[in-house]
């Protein structure tokens, strides 16, 4: 089966199989657990982690992110490798129930809207808490919860933002109370001020129309308002500056609030449109590496000698080969007793950018497609370790396959969880790097 790999990573995988003509092995030691063994046994047991290993980074494919079970992303920053990521919130607005603004005199000019106040719960902020300017718009076109939305989908929105002119500017305060509708809730909450005419006014003038006598029937709400566009407008964020919202829309307390009064019967309501398990919704995610790190890697995979990379949101994804693997079984038989992937990562306490709390390795099946290697089923591992500040892998069943011919010797990749619903990334240290920790493969093997 041809193997095709880039030019520049192909190129590697030459020097490194020059460069690294045996493997170097030691005996393992008795106190490894194997003390019950026939000493003949223990003679053939070896440890080895000393094979040569090629990392670098290549981007992903976009990934869904409509109707994920979890929180949608908005809002920007500069990462110090990654360069600018920016992420947008798509989704429809549903009425709580079918309504007719018209007060009893009959006359529109006796409602007066106080204002009106989109409530999104925030859970996380990955980054930084600082200032960011958001922006909301009505959308232009349709979205549709049976249709599919990825990571660089977009959608039409008409040119005004329906934010108060001026007040968009927020401060994110993921660890405080927040309030809604001027009570204090158990949860962080972002307000933004809609404005009473552009957005107030346009739906309360369709009382009498039919489009507010539902969502989901010819002429009503859903298909006269198509869905509003959340986005962060920060031109001037700098390095390290700036962060990505983890918002949670199916939250009771994400809407948006008309409140109006009634000046003949002296009435003041409260009308809330909601976010909900029927709103088709989706986010989509805009990076830009060009001058960063991880835009250099790509253009040079040699780069990832010294560092690569992983990212949530379809951005980036960490790939390993073992280009001298087959050394081992060269001349002789081996059975795989355990095989450990120990990949250490470039992270410091305080760092708002905290790793993914898993990864997740693919390999590349007969068809091209990447699936989970056969020991994800079983104890792979791959949490962060905090501590240790690496990942750890048991990869021994993928190794043992690989020896057997059931799979050729492709590069793996280096995946994280919550990809759709997360902004983490890790960043790991190659075996170039001038830093202590390398990655490495651990091999226990037996020769026979």
């Amino acid at each position: 089966m041809m193997k095709f790999w880039p030019t520049n990573v192909a190129n590697s995988l030459l020097f490194f199989a020059l460069l690294v003509s045996s493997i170097g092995c030691k005996k393992k030691d008795d106190n490894l657990g194997l003390e019950i063994q026939p000493q003949e046994d223990q003679l053939n047991v070896v440890v080895s982690d000393t094979t040569a290993l090629i990392t670098y980074s290549t981007l992903q494919d976009s990934i869904r992110t409509d109707e994920l079970s979890g929180d949608n992303l908005i809002g920007s920053y500069v990462d110090p490798y990654f360069g600018k990521i920016k992420t947008a919130i798509f989704a429809q607005l549903r009425l709580s129930a079918p309504v007719d603004f018209t007060p009893a005199s009959g006359n529109m000019t006796d409602l007066v809207i106080d204002s009106v106040r989109m409530y999104l719960k925030l859970s996380s902020v990955y980054g930084n808490n600082q200032t960011q300017t958001i922006e909301v718009y009505q959308l232009n076109n349709p979205i549709y919860k049976d249709s599919s939305y990825y990571s660089t989908s977009t959608v039409d929105s008409m040119p005004t933002n329906l934010i108060v002119n001026g007040q968009g500017n927020i401060t994110p305060q993921p660890f405080s109370l927040g309030t809604v509708e001027g009570e204090y809730v158990d949860v962080s909450i972002v307000t933004l001020p809609l404005d009473n005419t552009a957005f107030g006014w346009n739906i309360i003038n369709q009382s009498g129309t039919g489009v507010l006598n539902g969502n989901d029937g010819t002429g009503e709400f859903v298909e006269w308002f198509k869905g509003i566009l959340i986005k962060s407008n920060n031109p001037s964020q700098n390095v390290n500056e700036g962060g990505i919202l983890n918002v949670d829309l199916l939250s009771e307390y994400s809407k948006v609030v008309i409140f109006y009064r009634d000046t003949v019967a002296k009435d003041t309501i409260a009308y809330d449109l909601n976010f909900n398990s029927q709103s088709a919704r989706f986010h989509r995610v805009t990076m830009n590496y060009n001058g960063f790190y991880v835009g250099n890697e790509l253009a040079d995979s040699t780069l990832g000698q010294d560092l690569y990379f992983t990212q949530t949101m379809g951005g980036v994804k960490a790939n390993i080969a073992f280009p001298n693997l087959k050394e081992y079984i060269k001349d002789k038989k081996v059975i795989v007793n355990k095989a450990e992937l120990v990949l250490p990562v470039q992270y410091y306490p305080l760092d708002v950018y905290l790793p993914s709390e898993q990864l997740f390795i693919t390999r590349t099946n007969e068809d091209g497609n990447p699936i989970f290697i056969e020991d994800f089923t079983e104890n792979f591992g791959g949490a962060y370790d905090i501590e240790k500040n690496e990942y750890v892998f048991n990869i021994t069943r993928y190794i043992n396959n690989v020896f057997a011919g059931e799979h050729d010797n492709l590069p793996i990749s280096i995946v994280p969880n919550k990809t759709g619903i997360s902004a983490n990334r890790v960043v790991f240290t190659g075996q170039g790097t001038m830093l202590k920790d390398k990655p490495r493969l651990v091999l226990t093997f037996t020769k026979y």
